[in-house]
C-alpha cells in the first residue's frame, strides 16, 4: 500500500509552485500599475499607423516613422533673435506650431535654454493677432490654461521644469494652421580668459532617470539627512506627463523632463541672428559648431547662420575677443525702477605672477561612461582624461573612478603618479566603452568624504554630459561631502546638463568647462589645468558705502586665474545720493593684497539690470530651499520667490505664463489630440533613442510574471495528474489483490 503523504511533505512540494504564484502575481500587478499611470505615452502611441495614406496628404505635411510606427508631426521652427548689450543678451525666441494633421491637437514642447535666463514676456500670435500672456501662480495658469483648452479657446503655456528645461503648451490649433509662441528673456554673456561666449541650447541629451531602491534606499538606511528622507516619501505625481520615463521617487517629475525624441535628421530646425553691441573693438568673431555670416559697421555686429535654417541637434556657441589694447578691467551698469537704482558690476581681477612654489595635488578624475556618452563623445572625454593623467607630475597622487550602471576605481586608493601608475591608467582609459545607465550617486560618494592629505590640494575632475534627472540629490551629496575639494565640470557632447555642471562646480567651488569638438580637447583642457594651476583670489569682500544694499552672490566665492567678478546689487535710490560715492572691493592674491574701487552712482544706464537681479534673488531663494527641512519655513521661501517673480513679471519654478484668446474657436464635438514635440537627438551620439516601452523594464516584467504562472499552472497540472495516477494505480492494485 502507497504511505499517504505526509503535511511537511505536501507542503514542501507545494512550495515551489507557491513561490511562482505569488512572484508571478506581483510582477503582473506591477505591469499593470505601470500601464494604468503610462496611460498617456500609451495614448501618443495609438496615434501611430504601420501605413500613409498617400492619396490624403496635403502639402507641407510632415510625417515622422519610428520603431511604433509612423504618425504626423507638429511642425515647429524656432527663431533666435539676439541683442548682446555689454555682458547681457536680450534673445526673443518664436516658436512656431504648425498643425498638418487632420485633426483639432495639443502641441506639448519641452526646450532647453541657457541656464539660470531671466523669461520675462510671452506672447501668442495667431496669424496678425497677439495676445500678450500673463504670469500667475504656476497652479492658477494650469487651471486658466485647462479652463480654456476645455472650451474650446485657443491658449498657450509656459512652465519651467529645471532652470535651463521649460515646457510649451499650445492648446486647440486647427487643422493646416499654424500658432507661434514669443518668449523672451535675459541671459549674461559669460567672460573667461578675455573671451565672451553666448550659448543657445537647441536640443536635450536624453535624461537618465535612477533606478529605485537602490542607492536612494541605500541613503536611507544609512540616516541620511532628514532632507534625503523627506525627497523619497514625495508623492509622486499620478499626472504623467507625456516623457518616455514614468515618475519616481527620486525624480517625481520624471515624466516631464523626458520628452520624446527622434533621430537628428528628422529633428526640427532654427534660424538664428545675433546682433552684437559690444561698443569695443573685436579681434575675433568665431562660432564653434555652426557655419555663420559676419558683417561690420564700426561696432555693430551682424551675425547669422551660412544657412538659412540648422538641424537642432547641437548647441550654438558664438564667441568673440575684445581687443587687447581696449580690455576693460571692470564695468557697471546701472537702471532705477520704483525707488530703487540695480547695478550689475564686472570687475576682472589682475593676473598674479606664477608662483615657484609647487605644491603636490591629489587629483580624483571622475568620467562618465554611460550610454549617453556613446559616440563622439566617449571619445572626446577619453582624450581629456589620457591629456590630464599626462599633466601630473612624480610629486602628485591620483585616482580615476568611470561610472554607467555602477562605478570602478582604477586603484583602491590614490596612487603617486609614478611613470608606471601613469601608463596603467593609459591602458585603462584606452579600453573604456560607453554603456548602461547613468548611475552618479556611487561614484559621487566615491570621490568625496575625504580630506586633503596633509602637504596636498585636493582636486576633482568630473568629465560628463551630465544627462541626469536626480540633480537635487547629487547637489546634496556635493555639498554635504565634498569638505576641502574643488570640484571641476568638463562638459562634454553636442547638448550637455548645463544645469548640473554649473551648479555642480559652483557648490565645488571650482569652474565649468564645455568641450564641444573634439578637435578642441587638448585646448580646452589646457586652458582648465593652466587656470587652476595659478594662484587663486581669495577672501573677497566689498564694503558700500551704504548699509541700504543687498549684494548678490551674498558670499562671494574665491575666483581662479582670468575669472571676473560678477555682482548684482539693489539699493534705495536715496540713499547714495553723492555722487562720488564708491564701493570698495578687496581680496588676496598670491598672498597680497588686491583693492579695487570703483563709483556707485556713475553708469552707463542699462534696461534689464532690475529684472536680472530679481532672477538672481529667486536664484539664491531657491538654495535656501533646498538647505531647509521645516515645512514652514519652506513654504515661506517659496512664497518669497512667488511675490517676486510676479511682480517682475518673471518665469519660475512656482509662476508660469499663461494667454488665453477670448473667443472659443473648437467646437465640443471635435475631439482635440495631444501631440508631443520631439526633440533631435544629439549629433554624433549613438545613444538608442528612449522609447516608453522600453524605458522600464515593466515589459520584462510583465513576461517574466507569466511565465511564473504558466510554470505554477503546469506543476499544479502535474502534481493533480501525478495523484489521479497514484490513485489508479492503487485501485488497480486493490482489485488485483481482492480477485
Amino acid at each position: 500500500m502507497t504511505p499517504k503523504p505526509s503535511f511537511k511533505h505536501y507542503l514542501t512540494g507545494s512550495a515551489l509552485w507557491l513561490t511562482y504564484l505569488i512572484v508571478g502575481s506581483m510582477l503582473v500587478s506591477s505591469f499593470v500599475v505601470y500601464a494604468s499611470t503610462n496611460s498617456n505615452s500609451n495614448q501618443i502611441t495609438s496615434q501611430y499607423s504601420k501605413t500613409i495614406d498617400y492619396n490624403n496628404i496635403e502639402s507641407g505635411s510632415l510625417f515622422l516613422k519610428s520603431e511604433q510606427g509612423i504618425t504626423h508631426s507638429l511642425v515647429t521652427a524656432s527663431d533666435y533673435n539676439v541683442d548682446v548689450n555689454a555682458m547681457m543678451a536680450r534673445v526673443v525666441l518664436t516658436q512656431s506650431f504648425t498643425n498638418t494633421s487632420p485633426d483639432w491637437v495639443e502641441g506639448i514642447y519641452v526646450f532647453p535654454l541657457t541656464e539660470g535666463v531671466a523669461v520675462d514676456d510671452m506672447e501668442m500670435w495667431i496669424g496678425e493677432r497677439f495676445i500678450k500672456a500673463e504670469i500667475q501662480e504656476r497652479k492658477q495658469a494650469k487651471k486658466t490654461y485647462e479652463a480654456a483648452k476645455k472650451a474650446g479657446k485657443k491658449a498657450s503655456l509656459v512652465e519651467q521644469e529645471r532652470p535651463n528645461l521649460f515646457t510649451t503648451s499650445v492648446a486647440n490649433i486647427p487643422p493646416g494652421e499654424s500658432i507661434k509662441i514669443k518668449i523672451s528673456y535675459l541671459q549674461q554673456v559669460p567672460l573667461l580668459a578675455n573671451t565672451f561666449s553666448l550659448r543657445l541650447p537647441l536640443t536635450i541629451t536624453p535624461r537618465y532617470i535612477p533606478q529605485e531602491y537602490t542607492e536612494a534606499k541605500l541613503e536611507y538606511e544609512h540616516h541620511q539627512t532628514a532632507q534625503q528622507i523627506e525627497q523619497q516619501t514625495t508623492p509622486i505625481d499620478i499626472k504623467q506627463g507625456l516623457g518616455w520615463s514614468v515618475n519616481t521617487f527620486t525624480v517625481p517629475d520624471a515624466s516631464r523632463i523626458t520628452p520624446f525624441q527622434v533621430s537628428e535628421s528628422l529633428g526640427q530646425k532654427a534660424a538664428i541672428s545675433v546682433n552684437l553691441n559690444v561698443g569695443l573693438p573685436l579681434s575675433k568673431v568665431e562660432s564653434e559648431h555652426h557655419k555663420i555670416n559676419h558683417s561690420a559697421v564700426e561696432q555693430t555686429h551682424k551675425i547669422s547662420l551660412d544657412s538659412s535654417r540648422v538641424e537642432m541637434n547641437r548647441d550654438f556657441v558664438l564667441n568673440w575677443t575684445i581687443q587687447e589694447s581696449a580690455r576693460p578691467q571692470a564695468a557697471y551698469f546701472k537702471e532705477s525702477k520704483q525707488g530703487f537704482d540695480y547695478g550689475l558690476f564686472m570687475i576682472t581681477p589682475p593676473t598674479a605672477p606664477q608662483t615657484n612654489i609647487n605644491i603636490p595635488k591629489e587629483m580624483i578624475y571622475i568620467i562618465d561612461t554611460s550610454g549617453s556618452m556613446g559616440g563622439v563623445a566617449i571619445e572626446q572625454a577619453k582624450l581629456a582624461l589620457d591629456f590630464a593623467v599626462k599633466q601630473l607630475t612624480p610629486t602628485d597622487k591620483f585616482n580615476i573612478i568611470e561610472f554607467n550602471s555602477t562605478y570602478t576605481t582604477l586603484f583602491n586608493q590614490s596612487e603617486v603618479a609614478s611613470k608606471a601608475s601613469v601608463n596603467r591608467a593609459i591602458n585603462w582609459i584606452s579600453h573604456l566603452h560607453a554603456n548602461g545607465g547613468t548611475e552618479m550617486v556611487g561614484a559621487l560618494n566615491a570621490a568625496t568624504g575625504h580630506s586633503a592629505a596633509s602637504g596636498f590640494i585636493r582636486q576633482i575632475v568630473f568629465i560628463t554630459d551630465g544627462s541626469v534627472g536626480n540633480e537635487e540629490q547629487l547637489f546634496r551629496i556635493i555639498k554635504s561631502k565634498l569638505y576641502d575639494s574643488r570640484l571641476h565640470t568638463v562638459g562634454i557632447g553636442s547638448a550637455p546638463n548645463s544645469h548640473f555642471m554649473e551648479r555642480a562646480a559652483e557648490l565645488g567651488r571650482g569652474s565649468f568647462n564645455y568641450i564641444g569638438d573634439i578637435g578642441s580637447v587638448q585646448q580646452k583642457m589646457s586652458e582648465l589645468f593652466n587656470r587652476i594651476a595659478q594662484p587663486m583670489l581669495t577672501d573677497i569682500t566689498i564694503n558700500w558705502p551704504s548699509e541700504q544694499v543687498e549684494l548678490l552672490p551674498k558670499k562671494i566665492p574665491d575666483l581662479y586665474a582670468t575669472e571676473p567678478l560678477i555682482i548684482s546689487a539693489r539699493w534705495p535710490s536715496n540713499s547714495l545720493l553723492n555722487n562720488s560715492a564708491k564701493m570698495t572691493v578687496s581680496g588676496e592674491i598670491n598672498q597680497q593684497l588686491w583693492l579695487q574701487d570703483m563709483p556707485v552712482n556713475n553708469a552707463m544706464t542699462q534696461s534689464g539690470i532690475a529684472t536680472w537681479w530679481a532672477r538672481q534673488k529667486i536664484k539664491h531663494l531657491n538654495y535656501e530651499l533646498y538647505d531647509t527641512d521645516e515645512k514652514n519655513e519652506k513654504q515661506g521661501i517659496i512664497n518669497k520667490i512667488t511675490d517676486i517673480a510676479i511682480s517682475n513679471r518673471l518665469l519660475s519654478k512656482y509662476t508660469s505664463f499663461v494667454a488665453v484668446e477670448k473667443t472659443p474657436s473648437r467646437t465640443l464635438a471635435d475631439i482635440l489630440k495631444k501631440r508631443p514635440v520631439a526633440n533631435a537627438m544629439p549629433k554624433g551620439s549613438t545613444q538608442k533613442i528612449p522609447l516608453a516601452q522600453t524605458a522600464t523594464n515593466a515589459n520584462v516584467l510583465f513576461k517574466v510574471g507569466l511565465l511564473m504562472l504558466l510554470i505554477t499552472g503546469l506543476c499544479m497540472l502535474a502534481t493533480r495528474t501525478r495523484r489521479q495516477y497514484q490513485q489508479l494505480t492503487l485501485s488497480n492494485k486493490s482489485k488485483k489483490i481482492k480477485e
